[in-house]
């Protein structure tokens, strides 16, 4: 296993230090208040919204009828690849195109057609929904694009959760080959009664985690490794790169997920930055530490296809 940190954290761009505070002092607070999950998921659509362009230099995007819930197909002119990416939100907020930023500089970076399916989201569609549309799309994954090669899987925060939920499913199949997992700051341990790690966190409050928590999870067997994917058994798993911020909530998430596929065998890198929110690469166009991870990312796809 190789743990590193590329991104020392003391010399950066304004727009990098701009968004550490601006998700401290801005995004934080609002978070913390007790708003109907509707209202946050308006905000957050808003919030995307406003970041969307009307089309990226290069790559195009489509709505896909695959998968139970549809899909959004990113893809640049002559992709070379192809990445099946989960959305985050906490199970609760997002949709392939409140990610399509982000998704459209990591489909340049990659050189890779994404494939991001919908998902149900909670509290109205609680654990297993997810996982189970999830899982239905990586099957519905495999026969999209096969000239490119081996599927890839990605996904950031609950995303990367569900990617992991994906990898294990398409394992335990015998579907393959897989080409490699990129995952960004992934929930990997989903359980309501887990202590919240002491984490000097830029922008999730300690209370948005339990509703979360509680909305997505209940009373649901934490040991599930569709609900933490930290359990599961990813013997003969692709190599997989691991992003996450030093002192974030989900710090532990990424270190012990890191720890059990180094233990079975999976190759994995581990690259943390420092001081900055979390899930950062939603930012990419916007901040130049964002921009060089969904690089990073690209290189490592690249690198394996």
């Amino acid at each position: 296993m190789t743990a590193t940190f590329p991104w020392d954290g003391q010399t950066r761009h304004w727009r990098d230090r701009a968004l550490a505070w601006g998700a401290k002092t801005m995004v934080r607070p609002m978070l913390r208040r007790e708003a109907s999950w509707a209202s946050h998921r308006r905000g957050f659509r808003t919030a995307a919204a406003l970041r969307l362009p009307a089309r990226a230099r290069g790559v195009t995007w489509r709505p896909l009828a695959l998968g139970p819930g549809g899909a959004l197909e990113v893809r640049p002119e002559a992709p070379e690849r192809r990445l099946l990416y989960i959305h985050g939100g906490g199970f609760v907020l997002g949709t392939p195109r409140t990610h399509l930023v982000l998704l459209t500089h990591l489909a340049r970076a990659a050189n890779a057609a994404i494939l991001a399916p919908a998902y149900r989201l909670a509290p109205e569609h609680p654990f297993p929904a997810a996982p189970e549309d999830v899982e239905a799309a990586a099957d519905a994954a495999l026969g999209w694009r096969s000239d490119l090669g081996p599927l890839f899987l990605g996904g950031d925060s609950a995303g990367g959760c569900l990617a992991l939920v994906a990898l294990l499913h398409l394992l335990r199949r015998g579907a393959g080959p897989l080409g490699g997992t990129v995952l960004f700051s992934p929930a990997t341990i989903v359980d309501p009664a887990r202590p919240v790690p002491e984490a000097d966190d830029l922008l999730f409050p300690e209370i948005l985690l339990h509703r979360i928590g509680a909305a997505y999870a209940g009373a649901a067997d934490p040991s599930d490794p569709r609900l933490a994917p930290v359990h599961g058994d990813y013997t003969g798993a692709p190599p997989t790169l691991i992003h996450c911020v030093a002192g974030e909530f989900l710090e532990e998430d990424s270190d012990t997920l890191a720890a059990r596929l180094h233990a079975q065998g999976v190759p994995v890198t581990l690259e943390k930055v420092r001081a900055m929110p979390h899930a950062w690469h939603f930012m990419a166009g916007s901040s130049p530490l964002a921009d060089d991870a969904v690089a990073r990312a690209g290189t490592f796809i690249g690198a394996l296809a």
